[in-house]
């Protein structure tokens, strides 16, 4: 926005100098009196100089499409599922021990209820623990996947643009700070399609060499 409004104001400053231009001509021209030719100079581009071209690419069409991305992503997934059936099955077995503490709670002395409601106290300290546990453990997970998709990413790019006119290369997500792009510097599917081949490549290779 900032920028169409920028382009605005440039534009209707122009248009008044022309405008100024224009009336002092029409003051000072006189009849039959051709006026001069003013050649427009062109920016010289000097030899071995190139264009600085920015390019960008969709992160979420990236994460969503590349292959060895939905791979990491779902060796997450299956080991929250792991994680989730573990903790099902630890609170399952606290359940049970609490409902059959609190059914024998009358034929117990005084020492016994006392010793078996310190015991399910500890259960349950445990289980919260585990809890805590594999969320770390995700969340570590989760880190080093991401770690290794934007190493990917970014050594594929060192590659990719080599031998391309781009100095720069933006991210565009839903998060990120571009706001909008023309289309035609948008990379993501060239990039993309480099990547899964590549991916597909090393897949090709590593079951070949087992």
């Amino acid at each position: 926005m900032r920028i169409r409004g920028y382009r605005a104001l440039v534009g209707i400053g122009l248009l008044s100098v022309v405008m100024v231009a224009c009336e002092t001509n029409k003051e000072e021209a006189k009849p039959n009196e051709v006026a001069p030719v003013v050649e427009e100079k062109k920016p010289v581009v000097e030899e071995g100089q190139k264009m600085r071209v920015v390019a960008m690419i969709n992160s979420d069409t990236i994460m969503g499409q590349y292959e060895y991305a939905i791979f990491l992503r779902d060796e997450l997934t299956a080991q929250k599922l792991k994680y989730e059936g573990l903790l099902r099955q630890k609170e399952s077995k606290l359940r049970a021990d609490m409902e059959k503490f609190q059914r024998e709670a009358s034929t117990l002395t005084q020492f016994e209820g006392q010793v078996r409601q310190k015991a399910l106290y500890e259960a349950q300290d445990k289980f919260q623990m585990k809890q805590e546990e594999y969320a770390r453990k995700l969340y570590e997970l989760e880190e080093s996947y991401n770690r290794d998709i934007d190493r990917a990413i970014n050594e594929f790019l060192d590659r990719y643009c080599e031998d391309k006119p781009y100095e720069m290369v933006l991210s565009n997500s839903n998060l990120g700070i571009i706001r909008w792009a023309h289309e035609s510097l948008d990379i993501t599917n060239a990039v993309l399609e480099g990547l899964n081949a590549e991916y597909a490549e090393q897949n090709t290779t590593e079951k070949s060499a087992e």
